[in-house]
């Protein structure tokens, strides 16, 4: 009697656990995808402001042209990248051109005093500061989750079941923006 149970209890109990493991993978998987779906909105919102200031300092930087147009076509770019992989890089480059756009107009006196465009600059470093809280929080769920794909016995679970590990934002080094002339 004793052995016909465990016989039967050791294999329930294997495929209870493998159970947990695979719901615990899909939940984190779920988790990433949220965290990327809420970077997606943030940046959703940047892309709708930087057309207002660049039109507010674009009479107070008319000689910069290479900049602006780096800044639309990373802006483009951002918009119209298909893979995960894309918009990851491509928000990159978008916040690296606006880091460039924010350091030139620096430079000039008149936007300082525009009140359109002081504004619209803080709006945009507020987009660009919960960008990257929502970009943190994004690699941290997703470093979680690959590091269960990565241990055993969840390694077997996500073998089998065909969970694949995600990308992380390459935030690299970017400077912080700052709301004129002051650290954000």
């Amino acid at each position: 009697m004793r052995s016909s149970v465990l016989i039967f209890l050791v294999p329930a109990s294997f495929v209870a656990y493998g159970g947990y493991i695979y719901y615990r993978l899909l939940w984190l998987r779920h988790q990433s995808h949220q965290a990327l779906q809420h970077v997606q909105e943030q940046i959703g919102k940047h892309h709708e402001y930087i057309p207002h200031l660049l039109l507010a300092m674009s009479t107070y930087i008319v000689h910069e042209t290479v900049v602006i147009e780096h800044v639309i076509e990373a802006r483009y770019r951002s918009i119209s990248a298909i893979t995960k992989e894309e918009r990851l890089l491509a928000s990159t480059h978008l916040s690296s051109a606006l880091h460039h756009l924010f350091r030139v107009s620096s430079n000039h006196d008149g936007i300082q005093s525009d009140d359109e465009a002081r504004l619209l600059h803080c709006q945009v470093v507020l987009c660009e500061q919960k960008i990257e809280v929502a970009r943190e929080y994004y690699n941290h769920v997703v470093l979680h989750y690959n590091e269960q794909l990565g241990r055993f016995p969840h390694c077997i679970c996500a073998q089998l079941a065909g969970f694949k590990r995600e990308a992380l934002f390459e935030i690299g080094s970017l400077p912080r923006l700052e709301f004129a002339g002051m650290e954000a």
